[in-house]
């Protein structure tokens, strides 16, 4: 499970990084309204509502060796 934590926060790391770069690219390149056309038209907004379905799934599963605290009422 550690594993499959790891692997969705360096993939979700890598994509933001990349799509930062690729913003400020079209920025300073003077294509901005292009880039945010050609990027709400492609598979982008599903890739990310995966990754955070992924996430929230993940936040819910305990880690191995994890307890849960359970309090007692006296």
């Amino acid at each position: 499970m550690e594993l499959i934590r790891l692997l969705v926060a360096a993939v979700t790391g890598v994509l933001v990084v990349g799509g930062y770069l690729a913003s400020l690219t079209a920025y300073f390149g003077g294509t901005a309204e292009n880039y945010s056309k050609q990027l709400d038209g492609s598979s982008v907004p599903m890739l990310a509502l995966g990754l955070l379905v992924a996430t929230v799934v993940l936040a819910f599963i305990p880690a191995k060796g994890e307890h849960q605290n359970e309090e007692v009422e006296s």
